[in-house]
This record gives C-alpha cells, sequence and structure tokens, in this order.
C-alpha cells in the first residue's frame, strides 16, 4: 500500500529490509473497541520487545509516524486511516512479575489481568483498575482512572524506550501526571512496561472491592455496545455526563453514532457509524453544553488519523462550540 498522508517510500517495503513482515492496509476498524477506523499503512504485532524497538527506531530514525497500540479502548480513528506503523505491544509486552509489594507488568498486559494478579498476592492499589477495559501502557501514558482512583496513584517506574536514549527506566515524577494527561503524551517514547507500588491487604477484601467495581461498571456503562470509554474529560468541579445528560442529548444520533441512553458521557456505534458521524455528534453535544452551561468539553478520546472534512475542519475545532460545517 502506497501511503496517501507524506511522500516517504511505503512503510512496509522499509520495515522488510529489516526482517519485520508488517500488514499492509490493515483495517483499525479491527484493533479498536469503536469498531471504527480506516486502514493502517502497516500494522505488526512484535513477539518480543527487541523486535518492537527495532521497528520503532527505524520509523522514528525515518521521520515516519508510529502509534502503539493496547485493546484500542481510548481511540477514535479517520474514516481514513493511519499514514504510518501501529505497532500491537500485544504479544511483546505481556510479562507480569512480582517483587515484595512491587508489581512490574509489560505494556501490553490488560489492566483487568494486573488486578487479578495482584489480588492473587493479597497486594492492595489496582482495584480501580479492573473495571477499565484498556493496558498497562495506555494506562500510564493517559493516566487512566475510575473510582476516585488513577496511574498516579500506584505507578512508581515506568520503562520507555526514548529515541535520545533506548530503553531507560523513569521515575513516576518525571511522568508528570495531571488529570488524564503524562509527560508520555508529549515524548516520542514508546511505554514498555510499569512497576506499581502497591500495600499488603486480605485477598477476600481486595476481590470484594473488584467486583463491586465490576458491577458498577455493567449497571451505569454500556459494555454490551462499541464504545470508545469517556467522550469528554470532566471539567473542573463537576461530570460530563451530569452535563450532557442536563442538556436532553442521551439518546441523539449522527448516522451510525449515538449518546448512550445509560450513560450520557459514553457514544456507542450500531454498527455502522463512521468517525465523521462520531465527531459531529461531539460537536452538537459540546456545542448544547456551552450554550446552556458556558463551559467547554475537552475531548478524553484520542484522535488517530489525518483531519476529517475538506472544509478546512480538524479535531483541534470539530467539537469546540459553533466550529466546523
Amino acid at each position: 500500500m502506497k501511503s496517501s498522508f507524506g511522500p516517504h517510500a511505503p512503510i512496509v517495503e522499509i520495515l522488510r529490509t529489516l526482517g519485520v513482515d508488517a500488514r499492509p492496509a490493515e483495517p483499525l476498524a479491527r484493533h479498536t473497541s469503536f469498531k471504527i477506523g480506516g486502514p493502517a499503512e502497516a500494522f505488526w504485532e512484535p513477539p518480543d520487545e527487541a523486535r518492537a524497538v527495532v521497528a520503532a527506531r527505524a520509523v522514528h530514525d525515518r521521520g515516519l509516524p508510529l502509534l502503539v497500540v493496547g485493546l484500542g479502548s481510548n481511540l477514535l480513528v479517520s474514516d481514513r486511516g493511519f499514514g504510518g506503523l501501529v505497532l500491537s505491544l500485544a504479544r511483546a509486552c505481556r510479562d507480569v512479575r512480582r517483587e515484595g509489594t512491587t508489581l512490574s507488568a509489560g505494556a501490553g498486559v490488560s489492566l483487568a489481568k494486573v488486578a487479578h494478579v495482584a489480588a492473587e498476592h493479597e497486594l492492595s492499589g489496582v482495584e480501580f483498575a479492573v473495571s477499565i477495559p484498556g493496558t498497562v501502557g495506555g494506562a500510564a501514558v493517559m493516566n487512566a482512572g475510575a473510582h476516585g482512583r488513577s496511574a498516579q496513584d500506584v505507578v512508581q517506574r515506568v520503562r520507555v524506550w526514548d529515541p535520545a536514549r533506548g530503553v531507560v527506566v523513569l521515575p513516576r515524577e518525571a511522568m508528570r501526571y495531571a488529570y488524564r494527561s503524562s509527560q508520555a503524551q508529549r515524548e516520542p517514547w514508546v511505554v514498555l512496561g510499569v512497576s506499581f507500588a502497591l500495600t499488603p491487604a486480605p485477598r477476600a477484601a481486595i476481590l470484594r472491592t473488584m467486583r463491586d467495581h465490576m458491577e458498577h461498571r455493567r449497571a451505569t456503562q454500556p459494555v454490551g455496545e462499541k464504545n470508545a470509554g469517556s467522550m469528554f474529560k470532566n471539567p473542573p468541579g463537576d461530570f460530563a455526563a451530569r452535563l450532557i445528560e442536563a442538556v436532553g442529548a442521551k439518546g441523539w444520533r449522527e448516522g451510525g453514532a449515538r449518546v448512550s441512553t445509560l450513560h450520557a458521557n459514553f457514544m456507542a456505534n450500531d454498527g455502522t457509524a463512521t468517525a465523521r458521524d462520531v465527531l459531529i455528534l461531539m460537536r452538537r453535544v459540546a456545542a448544547a453544553v456551552w450554550e446552556r452551561f458556558h463551559l467547554a468539553l475537552a475531548p478524553e478520546v484520542r484522535w488517530v488519523g489525518p483531519p476529517e472534512g475538506e472544509d478546512g475542519t480538524t479535531w483541534d475545532n470539530l467539537w469546540l462550540p459553533g466550529a466546523g460545517p
């Protein structure tokens, strides 16, 4: 597949010279929980960390786009796809090990697995993560959270590949965590693993908390529908879901996309939704909240790919009140 997003040689051909057999034109709808998204120019799931680093180095040194994915639960991918290499760490970074009260996990490990392994070792601190449908790497980058806790509360160290330094281990402070934000979002790092600082606790109490979290998720979130998790960040001192529900947006539709009737800060794909549908629906919701409360909702979901639309609209302005077509 020849990229339509830049003048560079096809990434698949470049990678093959390094022994990387990436798949061309891989539909990213297969790799996101939203089940939305056009093709990646190249897609690869390396068998180990060393090969993952080889691929990341190859595209970085050539100035080519790189996207690292886990379970794809916080992504909205352009209908036009992604003109670069999409690297899945599901196989390469999947080990979990315990050293005293520290639990270390590869970036491709699901958060649910981390929570269950911690419970087996009677270690408390990551119970909140059992209900987050993502991976360790994604949680570290996005500072994912639920039930009043977030990654920054338990992350001790983060192991990353840095183009300038190679593989390095960073202390939590280097991540500069804030609400749904980290330094990793502003650096060309590839997160390879995370160490969590936990505390001893009875297994029964840990499992009870995890069960309560899962029951709450099933009761309040559309877990049986195709979605990307929370669409907007919570404004300071308030909740995006409350604001969206207050303007009567539950059930609003745009093409195959719909604001969930169970949780107003979720949007569901009925199986036919496009990224464009979701973007327009986000704009409608944000505009309604702005008009009623004079509060601007910022997207929590991460956009992947080129800007949508031929009229000058971009991901940066489409959701803003009054912007877009």
